[in-house]
C-alpha cells in the first residue's frame, strides 16, 4: 500500500512540471497592460496638473498686469504685450518664452485669452479674463496612448477664470 501511494505523488508530480512556466505565460501579457496603463495613467495626471497649474499662472498674471484692460472691460494699451507674457509663462514658465515647453508640443500660440463684463452678487460689474489652453496628451509610445489601436489621441485642457485688478 505504500508503494501506490508513493507511485501515484511521483506521477502527479511529474505533470505538474511545467504547469508554473505555463500560468506565467499566460498572465505576463496581463499584467504588462496593467503596469503600462498605470505608468500612463499617472503621466496623464501629471501632464493635466501642469497644465492646469500654468494657466492659474497665465491667468493670474493678466488679472494683475497693469493697463491691459481699461475701466470699461476693453482692451487696453498694454493688452497685446501682456498677452504675449501671459502665453510665454502658460507655455514656457518664463515670461520670456524659451525654447523647451513645460509639456511637449505646448506652444504660447496654445493658449487663448477672452475678457468679458459680468455683473457680479450685490450689483456691479466684474471683468472677467478667462485663459483656455489644449495641448495633445504625449504618451510614452507617441501620439497614441496604445500603439496598435486606431485611437484618436487624447486632448488636454484646462480652463481658468480670474477677474481683473490692475494695478
Amino acid at each position: 500500500m505504500t508503494i501506490m501511494s508513493r507511485f501515484s505523488f511521483t506521477n502527479s508530480a511529474r505533470y505538474q512540471r511545467g504547469a508554473a512556466l505555463v500560468e506565467f505565460a499566460l498572465l505576463l501579457p496581463l499584467m504588462v497592460v496593467i503596469v503600462f496603463g498605470i505608468t500612463e495613467l499617472g503621466r496623464a495626471i501629471y501632464q493635466q496638473n501642469t497644465l492646469s497649474k500654468s494657466v492659474a499662472s497665465g491667468a493670474r498674471y493678466m488679472s494683475r498686469s497693469v493697463q491691459s484692460v481699461d475701466s470699461d472691460c476693453s482692451q487696453g494699451s498694454n493688452w497685446a504685450a501682456s498677452i504675449a507674457n501671459a502665453a510665454n509663462l502658460v507655455a514656457f514658465g518664463r515670461q520670456a518664452g524659451g525654447v523647451d515647453p513645460l509639456l511637449p508640443e505646448l506652444d504660447a500660440s496654445d493658449v487663448s485669452f477672452s475678457l468679458q463684463q459680468r455683473t457680479v452678487t450685490g450689483g456691479g460689474n466684474a471683468c472677467v479674463l478667462t485663459v483656455t489652453a489644449s495641448v495633445p496628451f504625449q504618451a510614452i509610445f507617441g501620439e497614441t496612448l496604445i500603439p496598435f489601436l486606431d485611437l484618436d489621441p487624447i486632448i488636454l485642457n484646462a480652463t481658468v477664470e480670474e477677474r481683473y485688478h490692475g494695478e
